[in-house]
C-alpha cells in the first residue's frame, strides 16, 4: 500500500460496507505508519491450507486506545480510555468516527510533526 489518502478513503469505504480484507490492509498501513503505537492480534486457521486472519488491530496513543476489532464479516470500532493498564470506558463508534478521532489523537500527539512518516501526515489531512 502507498499510504496515500486515496488509499485510504477507499479502506473507510470497505469497512463501512463489511468487506473481508478491510482489517488486514489498515492493519498493514497501521503498522507502517506507526509502528511503535501499533498492536496487531493474529490467528491461523485452517488445517491443510493455512490462513493467517487479523483479528483485532490496537492503537494506543497516551490514555486512549482506538481498536478495530473483526465481527463475523463486519469491523467494529472502539475507543477505550485506558489508564496503568485498567480500561475505565470503552465505547463502540461507525468507523468514520473512529478515523477522526483517531486523527484528533495523531495532532494531539503530534505526530505527524515528530518523524512518523508521510502517511501520518497524509491521515492528518483526511476529511471524513
Amino acid at each position: 500500500m502507498t499510504g496515500n489518502i486515496d488509499d485510504l478513503a477507499a479502506l473507510i469505504r470497505d469497512a463501512e460496507s463489511g468487506r473481508e480484507r478491510f482489517l488486514e490492509k489498515f492493519a498493514a498501513f497501521c503498522e507502517q505508519t506507526f509502528p511503535r503505537q501499533s498492536t496487531v492480534t493474529r490467528k491461523t486457521r485452517g488445517w491443510l491450507k493455512r490462513t493467517v486472519d487479523i483479528e483485532e488491530l490496537a492503537l494506543r496513543f497516551e490514555t486512549r486506545v482506538f481498536v478495530l476489532r473483526r465481527n463475523g464479516t463486519g469491523v467494529v470500532a472502539e475507543i477505550a480510555h485506558e489508564v496503568r493498564g485498567v480500561v475505565i470506558s470503552r465505547k463502540q463508534v461507525p468507523v468514520r468516527d473512529w478515523i477522526a478521532q483517531l486523527r484528533q489523537k495523531i495532532h494531539e500527539a503530534g505526530l505527524a510533526v515528530s518523524g512518523e512518516g508521510r502517511a501520518s501526515a497524509e491521515l492528518m489531512d483526511f476529511q471524513p
